[in-house]
């Protein structure tokens, strides 16, 4: 590993333990404190340990010590794939905790300390993705799809992803498809998905008013393939010519001090770059400092057909909801590292679920014969018996109620290989470690055992991306201590916020008859800011995907969230009454 991809764990490593010793020391208990600090420092141990002594941290290691990384990929890969399970699965524990204590009721020093050790704790595991990501595809382990898929909805959704990392509304970003570029291509959507995220969040990183734009066309066309151009401009920072030849090399930085100011891990671009160069594509960059940067990529793709596409909805979970089915459900867990068996207990308990863990292959077949269990979270890696023969064992009984149990794997790698002996076995699904409580909770509803799914069950699984719920929430207490304690002023600024949303539903009414596209985004641009301030994300999220789907030119879409707003707005409002009157009288 390179001197400045160890400087850089040794020092986030660092500021990880200065936040959780101060939160701690501080906050927790004597009992909580040191489950904490024993579940940091095997995962500080661990880490160190890979870092300056690889061939000594497992017995299997020492049997065959790795020879020079460098010189060996199979030794490198082994290595980091080692490394990698090694540091998420303590990871694990010290993010499931601080989730857990972020549904505390905490004091304002409690909460920015739980969200440091969150902060610090998300930047590492970005930083072990990344790495275990470039090792991959840089091995050629990294399969990729071809698969037909909606382009425009691709880009769509993409930049609606990019518009919730902007933080300033000085910055607006741009979509613009060419008139030529097919709606259905063939390829890999995941592999674009990600290139364009890597370098629209990168522009977003480095851009502080202007614009960033993703621009797409036909490079070149036959009857049935194609080579699309796409290019991101921004008016950042720019990167200075003698940095421009290096800015793909693993690790690197524009400048010095780009690290220092903006984070990153320096692999981005060479991830990027790898992605393209796979699928034979090209990628080149232009920049000019203090102008702005414009990177262009070129991919092959193949004529899609919309009949291979098939329809599925969004699925995403109302957690009220969630928690009913839940309550009562019986769970079983194999998992051998006591602090993270500690910790789903923890999370499930808190669900209502009655859980089964601590339990070896014999005492979980005496348990499933007698009760009918929903769900078998199944750690993969475990000593003596592992995931899969402890989940081929279940399979294999002869009692329906035993094997029929459904089993979600969860561990801290998943190779290939993992996946199709997952798939062999019979295992229904796959959770990576480290999780968040709403990816566990998903998984659980999921594929618990549920052999007549109700329509509730449906209905929770295949919610709109924007909840109605979300968009009636509002929040008036921030606004008024923007406002000094004024009710005055806070009065003031509702009736404002109230005629800039009439305002904005007559420009639309009246665009809507003309399909005129550009003059509703541009409403829309100027409504968001005024939801933001009334902290009513939900709203503003709306509003944020109306304005992208005018953008793209989704005139059926547009319409379909207009009226969505139509309908979820008075609720809003009537919300906001309530709260400005119970201001008003204190």
């Amino acid at each position: 590993m390179s001197i400045s991809k160890t400087t850089d764990l040794l020092d986030q490593l660092s500021q990880l333990e200065r936040s959780v010793s101060e939160f701690s020391f501080e906050e927790l208990s004597a009992d909580e404190a040191m489950e904490l600090k024993n579940s940091f420092n095997t995962f500080k141990s661990s880490l160190e340990c890979q870092i300056f002594n690889p061939n000594q941290n497992s017995d299997s290691l020492k049997k065959e010590p790795l020879m020079v990384l460098d010189k060996q990929e199979v030794s490198q890969k082994e290595f980091i794939t080692h490394i990698s399970h090694e540091i998420r699965t303590p990871l694990n524990s010290i993010i499931g905790f601080a989730n857990l204590l972020k549904e505390e009721k905490l004091t304002t020093s409690q909460q920015k300390k739980v969200e440091a050790i969150q902060f610090a704790s998300n930047t590492l595991l970005k930083l072990i993705n990344e790495v275990l990501d470039y090792s991959k595809i840089s091995s050629g382990n990294t399969s990729f799809e071809s698969i037909d898929f909606k382009l425009h909805g691709l880009l769509n959704d993409v930049m609606f992803l990019c518009e919730t990392l902007l933080v300033d509304s000085q910055i607006e970003l741009i979509i613009d498809i060419d008139k030529s570029v097919p709606k259905i291509i063939k390829g890999d959507p995941s592999k674009l998905s990600q290139v364009i995220l890597n370098l629209v969040g990168n522009s977003i990183k480095f851009v502080n008013q202007g614009f960033i734009k993703l621009g797409v066309f036909v490079k070149e066309a036959n009857e049935n393939d194609y080579v699309l151009e796409f290019s991101v401009t921004d008016t950042g920072i720019g990167i200075s010519k003698e940095k421009i030849n290096s800015i793909f090399e693993r690790y690197s930085q524009g400048d010095n001090d780009t690290y220092l100011k903006y984070g990153g891990t320096g692999l981005g671009l060479s991830i990027t770059k790898e992605i393209i160069e796979k699928q034979n594509g090209e990628i080149v960059i232009n920049s000019v400092v203090s102008k702005g940067t414009t990177v262009s990529f070129t991919l092959p793709f193949s004529k899609g057909d919309l009949n291979n596409i098939s329809v599925e909805k969004t699925k995403n979970l109302d957690i009220k909801e969630a928690k009913k089915l839940l309550e009562g459900a019986e769970i079983m867990v194999f998992e051998d590292n006591l602090m993270n068996q500690h910790l789903i207990l923890e999370q499930l308990t808190k669900w209502g679920c009655n859980v089964h863990t601590n339990v070896t292959l014999e005492k979980a077949l005496a348990i499933l014969a007698a009760k009918k269990v929903d769900l078998i979270l199944m750690d993969l890696k475990m000593p003596n018996l592992n995931g899969f023969e402890v989940s081929k064992a279940i399979r294999l009984n002869e009692n329906p109620l035993i094997r029929n149990t459904p089993i979600v794997a969860f561990s801290a790698d998943f190779t290939e290989q993992d996946g199709k002996d997952c798939e062999s076995i019979g295992i229904n699904d796959f959770l990576l470690k480290p999780y968040t409580l709403n990816d566990l909770m998903s998984i659980i509803v999921k594929n618990k055992r549920d052999d007549n799914p109700t329509e509730e069950f449906g209905l929770i699984l295949q919610k709109q991306m924007i909840e109605p719920k979300e968009t009636t929430i509002v929040d008036l207490n921030s606004l008024l201590k923007d406002c000094f304690g004024e009710l005055e002023m806070l009065n003031e600024l509702i009736k404002l916020f109230k005629t800039n949303v009439l305002e904005f539903i007559g420009n639309v009414r009246i665009h809507l008859k003309t399909d005129n596209l550009v003059e509703i985004a541009f409403s829309a641009h100027k409504l968001k800011a005024s939801f933001a301030m009334l902290k009513a994300q939900g709203m503003r999220n709306l509003i944020v995907e109306l304005e992208a789907n005018c953008k793209a030119n989704e005139l059926d879409k547009v319409k379909e969230l207009y009226e969505l707003f139509l309908n979820d707005y008075p609720l809003l409002e009537n919300n906001l009454n309530i709260d400005l009157e119970i201001l008003n009288k204190k």
